[in-house]
């Protein structure tokens, strides 16, 4: 009876542990003509997932039509979708997130939203290709906030 328990037990933890979603991770480079930044990525859940990007972002244009450059700290939470019946490894995901941002010594928040479509084929590189736009507020640069179309992004990343 005890060995019965025993396998019943085992079962159920070599069960559990290979029904666990392994968590994925991506770190990489996402650049365009806006946006040339350090992306991390964490997987939370099956579908569902936390970007951070690092680097130099545009936010809009000044009051002299000039635009606004700086350094940005972006976190994105996405949902993704799988595509595969197009082709293996074909995927979209859409988020929203918030930035914090530095121009001219002036430190500002924003608000993003973000939408794209990414190919992981077997191996551990990650391609994609995305848009975020985003409104941006820098006090005292005008005080007004600026909408950000921003230029597509593509990104390259490695899974491990």
């Amino acid at each position: 009876m005890k060995k019965m328990i025993w396998v019943f037990v085992f079962a159920s933890v070599v069960g559990r542990l290979s029904a666990q979603e392994v968590i994925q991770k991506t770190i990489g480079l996402r650049l365009g003509y806006d946006a040339q930044e350090i992306s991390f990525q964490h997987s939370l859940t099956t579908g569902n997932r936390l970007e951070l990007t690092l680097g130099v972002n545009t936010f809009g244009r000044n009051q002299a039509g000039n635009l606004c450059r700086g350094a940005g700290l972006n976190g994105v939470y996405q949902w993704g979708t799988d595509l595969s019946s197009i082709t293996s490894g074909l995927n979209w995901y859409c988020g929203l997130g918030a930035a914090v941002l530095s121009h001219g010594g002036l430190f500002g928040t924003g608000v993003l939203g973000q939408i794209g479509i990414e190919y992981c084929s077997h191996s551990p590189f990650q391609l994609s290709l995305d848009y975020r736009p985003g409104l941006y507020y820098l006090p005292g640069a005008g005080n007004t906030i600026r909408f950000s179309w921003n230029a597509p992004c593509v990104g390259v990343r490695y899974r491990f």
